[in-house]
């Protein structure tokens, strides 16, 4: 019976043992995923949507809407809609000047935020503020580039503003107002990726790396 019992031990070890160095079978690979479907807005809901949000920011009453920078990037977000609409023809002009729009929107959103923004001196604050205005330099330097590209005298003014709302930025920060440093830092490089757009919907043969 000993022997028995010490015999079927023996088989278990062993048969443990070739499993340990039996490599393990790889797993069964996951069934593949359907496409997703592909729901690229349509240019007329883009398009209003664009407006729409113009409409809600041209109808915004605190005094803080009387800001000159807020209402000179509505404007200039108004007059690119035109253009916008008068491109439709063109999808890629189209789509380039809607988002140069919405860029100077966002822009807006950000100037009015740091209006209201509170004083901090938060050492996350100080630091976020601190890498924002750093991108912030060198992306106002590329505008001028932009501009000539566009060859719009519109451009030019808007890189002057994309400028000035930089050295605000620079402004606030020295004063440790760090959360204004850090919107008027973020409405500064919107600008100038609006005027990205506007350079790239003036190029007639665009560069597509595939």
């Amino acid at each position: 019976m000993t022997a028995a019992i010490c015999g079927i031990s023996v088989g278990i070890l062993f048969c443990a043992g070739l499993y340990a160095q039996t490599p393990p079978r790889p797993s069964k690979p996951p069934a593949s995923r359907p496409e997703a479907k592909k729901t690229w807005p349509k240019s007329q809901d883009w398009l209003a949507g664009v407006e729409k949000r113009l409409e809600t920011l041209n109808g915004i009453t605190t005094p803080a809407a009387g800001n000159a920078d807020f209402k000179k990037l509505l404007e200039r977000a108004a007059e690119i809609m035109d253009l916008a609409k008068s491109s439709k023809d063109n999808q890629f002009q189209h789509g380039r000047r809607l988002l140069a729009a919405n860029a100077m929107m966002d822009a807006a959103d950000r100037v009015l935020l740091a209006l209201k923004a509170e004083r901090t001196s938060d050492e996350n604050d100080l630091r976020r503020a601190g890498y924002v205005l750093q991108e912030c330099y060198f992306r106002v330097r590329q505008a001028d580039y932009f501009v000539r590209i566009s060859g719009d005298k519109k451009s030019s003014q808007s890189a002057r503003l994309a400028s000035s709302l930089y050295q605000q930025g620079r402004s606030a920060y020295d004063a440790k107002e760090y959360g204004k440093a850090r919107l008027l830092g973020e409405a500064s490089a919107s600008v100038v990726f609006a005027l990205e757009c506007m350079a790239q919907s003036e190029t007639s043969d665009p560069h597509i790396h595939k």
